[in-house]
């Protein structure tokens, strides 16, 4: 049987198809913080400390909708915003 048989390319195309698993971490923690009222800070320094620069944009609107959501938005949360949008990164750790 040859790789063309068992339907792979035999040029990564299969492995290419799945993300990596950062992202994947990524995306848990995006869902996690989507489903909570009021995200753990923890939480969005382990995404802030992770994430890949193509996927701050999604970070940065995500973090923009938990504004909205209330009456009085997080300040840390637009802090957050202020940093990313800028092109920043996370804070800097003592």
């Amino acid at each position: 049987m040859t790789s063309t048989d068992r339907g792979d390319q035999g040029d990564g195309a299969d492995t290419d198809a799945r993300p990596h698993p950062r992202e994947m971490f990524i995306r848990l923690l995006f869902d996690t913080v989507r489903q909570d009222p009021f995200p753990s800070g923890t939480q969005l320094d382990l995404i802030e400390e992770s994430i890949p620069a193509q996927m701050v944009p999604e970070y940065v609107e995500l973090l923009i909708q938990k504004s909205r959501e209330g009456c009085f938005p997080s300040t840390d949360v637009l802090r957050r915003i202020q940093r990313m949008s800028a092109g920043g990164g996370a804070a800097p750790r003592c």
